[in-house]
């Protein structure tokens, strides 16, 4: 594909068609990698273009739905992905930023306005498209490695204004840009005020992802706005005593109940978003348009929305049938998502103590059942070092692969999701802890009690390299290990000598070269005629 077909292939496809954007940033980083010269000649149409939209005259500047595609193309996530591709767009954004900073300022300025009908379900069709999208650059066009944030807290410093000025927006990168701003928790807090006292529109999409990442089920624990949360909710509830019962209202719904699932619903209204999700689904099933992608298979993500139906379909039932059970499910769940995190039990105490009678009441209540949540019998609870018997954990491990998964009589069979979800002490973030060994997992095995009984039960051993899939225990406590990437087993030491003694009717391990096992331990286990073998 040449340089100005990959441009016409811009006015083949709707807006709303997801897989031609995709294919357009294939093409564009096919030719990036062909030539690099490719990625200057883009940002000039790009600079170009938004010239063009904003009333300037340049021959390079697209037009109508060809422009549109091209800026949300040009910014999104896979143009510039060739190897090397982010390291010229940003050495070239470095030098035009000041001119992107001037274009931008201009960009908020201009009246909100339809500028495609047709759209994409995370976009709105209008001018805050392009203007979030030129502020998407700073984050799709900075390389992985590059730690300087200074065009983007440069760029940050215009959020606020594009939060006032677009309030119907919906952008999910929009949170992540403010929290750069040298003053973000008094900006954020403004903003919550601005949306609820000046507004009245807590519900604005804008604010809600803010409040999803400041403490909704999915917000990133390494991110400053769940961080910061408590510090801005301090800010934005400085006068809530003189705020009315309506604004109150909406801002606990809105803004605190809304990311936790728990915002009130009427039987009718629960029923129509379930239903409108349902019919989603059956058409992209329907449709059956399923790609692989990153060496996910298309069967295994039809797979998925198939049982992502099933499951909405089960809970559009419980609506039907037993109202107060599904909303009882709903509080359960908050519930255990504040009793799992301490950063968001403290963001919502400052609620309880910042808003009046009776609203802080209605957090006060929800803080009570999440204390006696604390209390309720765990599934893993803590072990005493005392309980464990094994000097060396790379053996322990794999007898707890041999009895928990394997012969499944070592109980409770441990789940690191599971255990995230009732553990306190911290917020465990398989998405974010899991690249490497979680330390709590590794204390609980570590002092996991095994009885003399079930030891009796271990005749064989087997250590994975990762070949054939890898034990099961290592995906609890290091999800993301990888042995392709170089990640390594966790090793049997000279320290499992003495642990042979555990393991009376223990006659074969195999795969312990992966340990690179030392002559003594091998003339230890030649010793009680346990025979070792090498991985198939």
């Amino acid at each position: 594909m040449t340089f100005e077909e990959s441009l016409d292939f811009l006015n083949s496809y709707e807006p709303d068609d997801y897989r031609s954007l995709k294919i357009a940033q294939e093409n564009w980083k096919s030719l990036i990698s062909e030539d690099r010269g490719n990625l200057e000649r883009l940002y000039d149409i790009y600079f170009a273009t938004i010239k063009g939209f904003l009333g300037e005259n340049d021959a390079l500047a697209l037009n109508g739905v060809k422009a549109y595609n091209f800026i949300l193309a040009f910014s999104g996530t896979t143009t510039v992905a060739s190897h090397g591709g982010k390291e010229e767009a940003w050495r070239i954004l470095n030098e035009r930023h000041a001119q992107h900073l001037d274009l931008l300022r201009r960009a908020i300025s201009r009246p909100n306005s339809v500028v495609s009908e047709k759209f994409s379900r995370t976009k709105t069709g209008t001018w805050a498209d392009i203007v979030t999208s030129m502020l998407d650059l700073y984050y799709w066009h900075k390389p992985y490695s590059n730690r300087d944030e200074t065009l983007r807290t440069e760029a940050a410093m215009l959020v606020p204004e594009i939060y006032r000025a677009f309030p119907e927006h919906k952008s999910f990168l929009l949170p992540d840009h403010l929290m750069l701003h040298p003053d973000a928790i008094r900006e954020a807090g403004d903003l919550i005020r601005f949306y609820t006292l000046e507004k009245g529109q807590p519900d604005a999409p804008l604010l809600v992802d803010l409040a999803y990442d400041m403490f909704g089920f999915h917000s990133d624990k390494g991110k400053p706005a769940h961080a910061q949360s408590a510090a801005i909710l301090q800010h934005a509830l400085s006068d809530a005593s003189s705020w009315t019962e309506q604004q109150l209202d909406k801002f606990l719904e809105d803004v605190i109940f809304t990311p936790l699932d728990i915002q009130t619903y009427s039987q009718q209204k629960a029923e129509a978003l379930l239903q409108s999700t349902i019919a989603n689904y059956e058409r992209l099933l329907r449709e059956n348009k399923y790609e692989s992608h990153l060496g996910t298979s298309a069967q295994t993500y039809r797979e998925r929305d198939e049982k992502s139906l099933q499951m909405h379909r089960a809970t559009l039932n419980l609506i039907q049938t037993d109202f107060d059970a599904w909303n009882g499910k709903r509080r359960d769940k908050a519930v255990q998502r504040l009793a799992v995190s301490a950063t968001t039990r403290k963001a919502f105490k400052v609620v309880k103590t910042k808003l009046p009678a009776p609203y802080g009441e209605r957090i006060g209540a929800l803080l009570d059942e999440v204390a006696d949540y604390s209390n309720r019998p765990k599934l893993y609870p803590p072990h005493k070092p005392s309980e464990n018997r094994f000097k060396d954990l790379g053996l322990k491990l794999l007898v707890i692969e041999q009895l928990m998964y394997q012969q499944k009589v070592l109980k409770p069979q441990f789940d690191i999701h599971l255990f995230a979800k009732e553990y306190e002490k911290r917020e465990i973030s398989v998405e974010i802890d899991g690249y490497e060994i979680i330390p709590e997992v590794e204390t609980y095995f570590k002092n996991l009690a095994i009885s003399d009984e079930l030891l009796a039960k271990v005749e064989t051993l087997h250590q994975s390299s990762g070949l054939d899939g890898g034990s099961e225990f290592i995906y609890h406590l290091y999800p993301f290990w990888d042995p392709g990437s170089g990640d390594e087993a966790i090793p049997v030491s000279d320290k499992a000598i003495s642990d042979l003694e555990l393991l009376p009717n223990l006659n074969s391990i195999s795969g312990l070269e992966n340990s690179k096992p030392s002559a003594k331990l091998l003339k230890a286990l030649a010793a009680r005629d346990i025979k070792v073998s090498t991985e198939e």
